[in-house]
């Protein structure tokens, strides 16, 4: 009997182990952030191309600008307003509510200096393109790491962060970079968007896929698994 209970005691906290694993893997709501990136990044090309023949300091200027904005604003979305959504790809599999801490104001004032300040430094043309995206893709790659575990999605989190972190890796070990030599807006700018699309796609199906694991872990276990074997015996 007490053998029973033990094993049952066993089972229910593995269970338990397995619903915060899913909870925390889910996904699908970072493919809105995609869509951001990507929609923006056209908008703003198309608008400096009609407007502007070649990038000045101050239009770089301008749109380091609005690139803090957009980073400031990409966050708040991505891990307060889009799992608000997400909820929606995960109706039929029932919500579940973690207990999240708030991501710390000088972390984002030291993310926000840290992803801008080589931007900056390559615009007026004092850092190298391959310099200013390496440290760009590192400081987006910590900081995410960090606000995961704040908000309770560190198996994102931490997908995210290594792909921005191997392909900072990857561009400060020399690699040709997007539209290599093609300016400002293109050598830079659009790059980075590009590296930050990939990584973001990359990490939503990786992690999407490990989800569906955990997700049929806990349906062959109990009470799941007397459930589907009477079902099958009736």
């Amino acid at each position: 009997m007490s053998d029973d209970i033990e094993k049952r005691k066993t089972e229910v906290e593995r269970l338990g182990r397995l619903i915060d694993r899913y909870a925390q893997s889910r996904s699908l709501g970072l493919l809105l952030f995609v869509a951001l990136v990507i929609i923006g990044t056209v908008v703003a090309v198309v608008l400096m191309q009609l407007l502007f023949w070649k990038t000045t300091w101050w239009l770089a200027a301008i749109v380091i600008l609005l690139l803090a904005g957009v980073n400031v604003v990409g966050l708040w979305l991505m891990f307060k307003v889009f799992p608000r959504y997400e909820r929606r790809f995960y109706n039929k599999e029932g919500q579940i509510e973690l207990k999240q801490k708030k991501v710390s104001i000088w972390a984002c004032v030291a993310y926000v200096v840290g992803f801008l300040s080589p931007v900056t430094l390559n615009a007026v043309e004092i850092m190298p393109v391959r310099w200013a995206l390496t440290l760009a893709l590192a400081s987006l790659g910590f900081f995410v790491f960090y606000a995961s575990g704040k908000e309770k999605q560190r198996p994102l989190g931490v997908v995210f962060c290594v792909l921005l972190l191997l392909e900072a890796a990857v561009t400060a070990a020399g690699v040709p970079t997007p539209f290599s030599g093609k300016g400002w807006l293109y050598s830079c700018f659009v790059a980075l968007m590009i590296y930050i699309a990939g990584a973001s796609l990359t990490a939503a199906i990786v992690v999407h896929i490990y989800n569906r694991k955990i997700l049929r872990k806990i349906k062959e276990m109990r009470p799941f698994g007397e459930q589907q074997a009477s079902k099958s015996d009736s």
